[in-house]
């Protein structure tokens, strides 16, 4: 016969092994997202010699780069090898596509394998340059059908024509939210006087500099900073740099 008490035992016994199986699975799955989004290496070469620039301010670290600082910051070649500013960026080419803006260093900076033609030359990422374009392995092989002659082609961007002039390998991974099918010229002007905050900025470290050296130099930076913008950076403000992380959901306002 059986046992009521034993019963419940029993059904007592199956809820627990259920929660137990249910705290394991939650548990599982928050670590492989956490091992996919976080812990995954980067496929840049010499990935920890890639920092992002910030503002550290007593309040903590304030993050977003403006013209003036891009420009400051691109000037401390003791310490980076290069130094890019990026930004997302609307683009229509027979479909909306995820265009990203990029300074020309942005390719050498994270070791972009270009499988033809170029990427973009410091005058084309001047104001008023000529409009080219960099595609994406996925974008050439979607929309040009892998033409083997797209290096030199004319293609319509939001209307306005562009040259394309070079094709990443379908192994770049930009480690962004939303992989990008084209990079334009980012076209930042060196005389700007422009303080908005739109867009972030990348920066590679010379090989035998340290992430302390390279902060002890853009001290130095911020104080030149200071002195000539004396309402653009608090009294104990600075610039600092950090190990570059897995890219958040954090936007910047964009402008077209």
């Amino acid at each position: 016969m059986r046992c009521g008490r034993c019963a419940r035992i029993r059904d007592l016994h199956g809820n627990r092994s259920g929660w137990l199986a249910l705290g394991i699975g939650a548990t599982t799955a928050i670590f492989s997202v956490v091992d996919t989004v976080l812990l995954k290496p980067f496929t840049f070469p010499d990935p920890d010699r890639i920092v992002s620039f910030f503002v550290t301010t007593p309040g903590g670290p304030s993050y977003g780069g403006s013209a003036t600082r891009f420009n400051v910051w691109r000037q401390q070649t003791r310490a980076f090898q290069d130094v890019s500013a990026y930004e997302y960026a609307g683009v229509t080419f027979i479909e909306q596509i995820h265009g990203i803006r990029v300074s020309a260093d942005y390719f050498r900076l994270l070791g972009a394998p270009v499988i033809q033609g170029r990427t973009f030359t410091a005058d084309e990422d001047r104001p008023n340059g000529e409009h080219v374009a960099v595609l994406s392995y996925g974008l050439w092989q979607r929309r040009l059908a892998g033409d083997p002659h797209a290096i030199g082609k004319t293609i319509s961007l939001n209307g306005a024509p562009h040259v394309v002039v070079g094709i990443v390998g379908p192994d770049f991974n930009t480690e962004l939210d939303t992989p990008p099918d084209i990079w334009l010229p980012f076209q930042i002007d060196p005389a700007s006087s422009d303080h908005a905050r739109y867009f972030s900025v990348l920066g590679r470290l010379k090989p035998g500099v340290t992430l302390d050296m390279a902060k002890s130099q853009l001290r130095l930076a911020a104080d030149e900073f200071r002195h000539k913008f004396p309402n653009m950076l608090g009294a104990r403000d600075s610039f600092g740099v950090q190990p570059y992380q897995k890219p958040s959901s954090a936007k910047f306002a964009l402008r077209s």
